[in-house]
């Protein structure tokens, strides 16, 4: 081939590309794709409402009239109180806001440290124990939404009693304390049962039993009446109403933590924490119309409850029942009860007559029995 047909070739091939070009480019193409934006956050609050977390501050557009019921108060102390403005700013806590036709809950930020003193008897000897704690308001405030939840939506039976057991940092505070507190007193960690002894005072006698002396109102203030066992009608009491304004309430150990305040199950629950965050093996106790603690322990030694006689109230042994599942079998582990109610007792003992009723069918809450703590329950698993 030629040198000019050599440049024939290259100017057909050069023509040929600026058409294959100029197709390519008038023909329709797709736009590139652009990830959409991300949904925005939801608002909390109702529209026209912010809140400012620096100046811990609920603001309006316009004036309104703020209702606000602080939701760190026991039932019985609660009060709507209104505001007007543009404008309210809160200390740390846990909040019930409404405006016009809207309420939500306000949770601001924040800790609150508690102390419980007492005095623990050993042998003749009494000896003054203290902690102090603090609570983290965003985790309480939480637990005290998902709790409230559930409470309202259940039937109350012994299965679920484990739910409320909640071992966190200020658990772990708590114990803490008290095993120094053990130490200084005399005590040795190696003595497992004088030790659970010593952590069980710590609901038996921290925690304060509600008073029934609070009768229950509706919703206008009034006294509500119910008919007693003898057929007359008489004003109603509940022990979980002057707290949680209910009949019955199960509250998480975080809960009664702070409040201080709780029945049997309550401060059964906290007794099982402390267990739990000690490192024992623990379970809750359901029996008719009373709910205890209980923890395993791999020696048991009967106590002479003549030592026990000025301060304890009518106890009877509960080892026969230890170590029985719902079913009345045998277990493995071996729970030993102790009663969180009247007072300081020791463990594998309860109040009499409530031994004989495990392994058998009560009348509302399911099998009489030990319902254990799962040993790898984490901090947010009991209140799922």
């Amino acid at each position: 081939m030629n040198g000019r047909d050599k440049a024939i070739l290259s100017a057909i091939g050069v023509a040929i590309a600026v058409v294959v070009v100029a197709i390519i480019v008038t023909l329709p193409h797709e736009a590139p794709v652009v990830p959409d934006d991300p949904d925005p956050e939801i608002s909390p609050y109702p529209e026209g409402i912010t809140f400012d977390k620096t100046t811990s501050t609920l603001m309006s557009e316009e004036s309104v009239v703020w209702t606000v019921v602080d939701q760190l108060k026991e039932h019985i102390d609660k009060t709507k109180d209104e505001y007007e403005g543009k404008s309210l700013t809160f200390d740390p806590g846990f909040y019930k806001v409404t405006v016009g036709e809207d309420t939500f809950n306000l949770i601001v930020d924040g800790k609150v440290t508690k102390s419980m003193s007492w005095k623990y008897h050993l042998g003749k000897e009494v000896h003054d124990v203290s902690v102090s704690y603090e609570i983290d308001i965003s985790e309480l405030a939480n637990i005290m939404i998902e709790n409230r939840e559930w409470n309202d939506n259940v039937k109350f039976e012994f299965v679920d009693l484990p739910r409320v057991v909640y071992v966190n940092d200020t658990v772990r505070s708590i114990v803490s304390q008290l095993e120094s507190r053990y130490l200084e007193i005399g005590g040795s960690l190696e003595d497992r049962q004088s030790y659970a002894d010593f952590l069980v005072s710590f609901a038996q006698l921290g925690i304060e039993y509600p008073h029934r002396t609070y009768t229950w109102v509706d919703d206008m203030g009034n006294p509500v009446y119910e008919m007693d066992m003898f057929g007359e009608m008489v004003p109603k009491t509940s022990t979980d109403y002057e707290v949680w304004g209910c009949e019955e309430y199960w509250a998480n150990s975080l809960e009664t933590l702070f409040f201080g305040i709780g029945d049997c199950d309550d401060s059964s629950a906290v007794g099982c924490a402390i267990f739990k965050g000690a490192g024992f093996r623990t379970a809750m106790v359901g029996v008719p119309g009373h709910v205890t603690s209980s923890v395993s322990l791999d020696t048991f030694e009967q106590r002479n409850l003549n030592d026990y006689k000025d301060f304890l109230i009518v106890y009877s042994l509960f080892v026969e029942s230890s170590g029985y599942d719902v079913n009345g079998n045998d277990t493995e582990t071996l729970y030993y009860g102790v009663d969180t109610t009247k007072g300081q007792a020791p463990v594998g003992y309860l109040l009499k007559g409530s031994a004989e009723s495990i392994g058998k069918e009560t009348m509302y809450w399911g099998m009489a029995g030990y319902y254990s703590v799962p040993e790898d329950q984490t901090e947010l698993d009991g209140i799922q």
